[in-house]
């Protein structure tokens, strides 16, 4: 029932308050979501719904589900008459009692609902497949109440996340998930049995766009992400190697070059530190990367580092002043970004 201002913009009446409203023009999260207490609200999403169904021909449908703030509902009447005459608890029970009710509509048109991890809040509709994305938990709660689930956690699979150092990368939402993390990932929790393993369907990688204006930037933000979530979800967690990945995606670098793909070379990034070395009352540089395989070159004049340049091996004193330059380097060749 939240993110629902555009609707309630055109719909005033569709909310607790009447409105007026305006468009949101800037990320958040809105109080004032669709009225559960006015039954016009269902017959408006249950319309927009037979557009959707016309549309897509899926199994599945997502209602969205979250950030659904319960302030307005508390000071409604219609709402708390709705708790009421429904013998609902609370506002999490009358969420859940809305999402009910529009599964129910969806299974009339045998059709399925997806929804975010807030709809096990007040109760779980009855085959509900759940998005986990605050984190496993919720994926774990529903698959242990034998519901379907994907794993799409934000510490893992928000390809709207930097990928590598801010200072270098296009301007994000903010949040930290490189390729590595991605590769990582392991969407089926080992505190499940084998049954309720069966229910988690797989991961899915989320690209948010409040920051992305092109369709390059949204390339450069999927890529190549979303290659290590597609092993993650179809290779058995035993045969899964980072080094050997990292291998084989040199050939998917050719393949996206060709393609003409804008990705990114975030995870060839090196990273240039310090660090004190108090047993000689020195401080040191030190550089390191998340891919291996690859030599590291430096200068420490400012100019731009290859094959050519200093190869490092261990941290280093820097005596003077100095700008320290860094780069990937396999079979003669510079990989990714220089630093």
């Amino acid at each position: 029932p939240g993110h629902a201002v555009a609707a309630l913009a055109a719909y005033p009446s569709l909310s607790c308050t009447g409105g007026p409203f305006q468009v949101r023009s800037e990320w958040g999260v809105a109080d004032d979501i669709f009225c559960a207490g006015n039954d016009s609200v269902f017959t408006f999403v249950e319309d927009v719904l037979k557009e959707v169904m016309a549309l897509f021909p899926s199994t599945y449908i997502h209602i969205g589900g979250d950030e659904a703030p319960k302030v307005r509902w508390k000071a409604c009447q219609k709402c708390q008459a709705r708790i009421r005459a429904e013998g609902l608890k609370d506002e999490m029970e009358l969420q859940s009692y809305f999402v009910k009710r529009v599964e129910r509509f969806l299974k009339a048109n045998g059709r399925r609902l997806i929804g975010w991890d807030e709809i096990l809040e007040g109760g779980l509709a009855p085959e509900a497949t759940v998005m986990s994305w605050r984190g496993v938990q919720g994926g774990i709660d529903a698959a242990k109440e034998n519901h379907d689930v994907i794993m799409t956690p934000t510490d893992f699979c928000y390809f709207d996340y930097y990928q590598a150092d801010p200072a270098t990368e296009p301007e994000t939402i903010g949040g930290m998930v490189t390729l590595k993390t991605v590769y990582g990932f392991e969407p089926t929790p080992p505190v499940l049995s084998p049954a309720q393993a069966r229910h988690i369907l797989g991961a899915q990688g989320n690209l948010w766009t409040e920051y992305i204006d092109s369709p390059s930037k949204a390339e450069y933000m999927a890529y190549p992400r979303a290659i290590a979530l597609a092993e993650v979800n179809w290779s058995p967690k035993e045969t899964r190697n980072w080094e050997d990945f990292l291998d084989r995606l040199d050939s998917q670098y050719k393949r996206l070059e060709y393609m003409g793909v804008n990705f990114s070379k975030g995870s060839l990034q090196v990273d240039i530190t310090t660090m004190r070395d108090s047993a000689n009352h020195r401080n040191l540089v030190v550089i390191s990367s998340e891919t291996k395989g690859h030599d590291i070159f430096y200068t420490l004049d400012g100019s731009e580092p290859g094959p050519g340049s200093t190869k490092y091996t261990e941290p280093f004193e820097v005596k003077s002043t100095s700008t320290v330059r860094a780069c990937l380097v396999k079979d003669n060749e510079v990989k990714g970004q220089v630093n």
